[in-house]
């Protein structure tokens, strides 16, 4: 499997190293309590064209990308995922702006959170192997972690999983200097992806860091607070989850219940500080 994942690496990177568009995969691992033992683990896809970049679960993409191929078709309407991923945020990278921009989506609404937080590297001297590319050890405090990064500039692209990006490679794999979160590179392909329509129908709300801060505390202790004021009685229509209105208890505690065990899979944040305040 390494050998064939190695010759992929090389065949690729020869017939497509002035190519701009790539799909790239990372194997995602993270320790939901300080010094566990074992990890959790979920596939992630780095998006990456000439202009900015997506990363996202993928089992996210694959149904972001079924949502774009209906909107394209001209449908208004989606069904559910066969599928729940685990890593719900996608995350943008404007290369050009170099601004980050963090997609949340909760019941019937987008949030967006713009940051303005590019890595600061410290490129060490330290060199090794890795899928059998040359890298370079570097280094970054980030988000309240110090984080260690593996690069190869055999692969000229100046980005990575997660918010992590500017340096003069691809980063191969990526971790925090506990190990509690570890990103490693399992494949790329030279691919035209298009996940535009993912939100087509979908109200956006945009938050700044601090804003979302505040939102994103008030959620974890509540979820269900989002279906405040969603049912007016000049509506014509009427909000329900799981087929019970969302003004109800019932449906306010199954939602609740359903959200906090998706929060409770990441209990250590990936970031313990916030930027772009």
């Amino acid at each position: 499997m390494k050998t064939k994942l190695l010759c992929l690496f090389a065949l690729i990177y020869c017939i497509s190293v002035f190519s701009q568009s790539y799909k790239i995969i990372y194997d995602f691992k993270w320790k939901t309590e300080e010094h566990a033992k074992d990890y959790n683990s979920e596939l992630t896809v780095l998006l990456k064209n000439d202009e900015n970049s997506y990363f996202e679960s993928l089992a996210k993409f694959k149904y972001d990308s079924i949502k774009t191929k209906l909107v394209d078709e001209g449908s208004r309407s989606f069904p559910g995922p066969n599928v729940q991923w685990k890593l719900q945020s996608l995350i943008f990278k404007d290369l050009k702006s170099q601004n980050t921009i963090v997609e949340e989506n909760f019941f019937d609404k987008v949030y967006l959170t713009t940051y303005n937080c590019k890595p600061s590297w410290k490129i060490q001297q330290e060199k090794s192997k890795l899928f059998n590319y040359n890298v370079q050890k570097a280094e970054t405090n980030f988000g309240g972690r110090q984080w260690i990064a593996w690069f190869t500039n055999e692969i000229p692209i100046s980005d990575g999983p997660y918010k992590f990006f500017g340096l003069p490679g691809l980063i191969l794999k990526i971790s925090d200097s506990e190990e509690n979160f570890i990103f490693e590179v399992k494949g790329l392909t030279k691919e035209n992806t298009n996940i535009e329509g993912r939100n087509a129908y979908t109200a956006k709300v945009n938050f700044t860091p601090k804003q979302w801060e505040v939102f994103w505390k008030r959620y974890q202790e509540n979820p269900s607070m989002i279906f405040a004021n969603l049912n007016s009685p000049t509506a014509t229509f009427t909000y329900v989850y799981q087929s019970k209105n969302v003004d109800s208890k019932e449906a306010k505690e199954m939602y609740d219940k359903v959200e906090k065990e998706k929060i409770d899979i990441f209990k250590i944040p990936i970031e313990t500080q916030s930027c772009g305040h």
